[in-house]
């Protein structure tokens, strides 16, 4: 039974029947259980109360419910969208840039996983309409630094917003995923940066610490590695991203 609760490679174990990891392991549960009550409780109580109202034999009441539950939908997914971004904004669930034990005794990969807890279900949430003010809305209030004019695509994957920098007039393809974290022997947490007037193609993926000069063109299924710098005015393709000329 011990080499189940070993740590990844030999490093801190994963858990173990002390109080902080019972009691983090609760609040894993509890927590996003809370933060989506919380969410659905009004769209829930709304969508009763017009039940009662509704005359099932009358075409107008019929016709007013189809429009209310499509209204309904909509705020279903604006508030599980918005309730779990304001639970990590409120609790500052940020992860410190480094390397962490792969173990929930590990203070900073706990605060990992209850971040992603609550984050992934409400960028899937978001990504079920092309709703794209909300998507950037819910990405900035997660701690994604990101100018004005740039542009997201609204189906690329920003893994870690807290540990991402856009610049100005920059475009994200659509598919793309952008990474502040990777699992080796630990938990290895970086920035990415990326700068202005940059292009990330469709389906490149930026890993963590990668930092993207000014005026960059990254090729679509391009792979930028970790710790990677790509020089200002340049063109990156293939896997690893490799130059392949000057200027835009």
């Amino acid at each position: 039974m011990a080499k189940y609760r070993d740590g990844y490679r030999g490093g801190m174990e994963k858990y173990d029947f002390s109080l902080v990891s019972i009691w983090r392991s609760f609040l894993l549960i509890a927590l996003p259980i809370l933060a989506w009550t919380i969410g659905a409780f009004p769209v829930i109580y709304s969508i009763i109360y017009v039940l009662r109202l509704i005359d099932f034999n009358n075409v107008v009441h019929i016709f007013l419910l189809t429009l209310f539950l499509i209204v309904e939908l909509l705020l279903f997914i604006i508030l599980e969208t918005i309730v779990p971004a304001l639970f990590i904004k409120a609790m500052k669930l940020k992860v410190e840039e480094g390397e962490h034990e792969i173990s929930i005794k590990d203070k900073n990969f706990f605060r990992y996983i209850l971040f992603f807890i609550l984050y992934r279900p409400s960028l899937k949430i978001v990504g079920f309409l092309p709703l794209l003010p909300l998507r950037i809305r819910f990405l900035k209030l997660v701690g994604l630094k990101m100018g004005k004019s740039s542009i997201l695509a609204g189906s690329e994957i920003i893994h870690d917003p807290y540990m991402v920098e856009i610049g100005e007039q920059t475009l994200i393809g659509g598919f793309s995923w952008i990474l502040g974290h990777i699992a080796e022997e630990k938990l290895m947490v970086k920035k990415v940066k990326i700068g202005n007037n940059c292009i990330i193609g469709g389906g490149a993926v930026i890993m963590p610490g990668a930092v993207i000069e000014d005026n960059v063109t990254v090729g679509i299924y391009t792979v930028v590695p970790k710790n990677r710098v790509l020089k200002a005015g340049k063109v990156y393709v293939g896997n690893p991203a490799r130059e392949v000329s000057r200027g835009i």
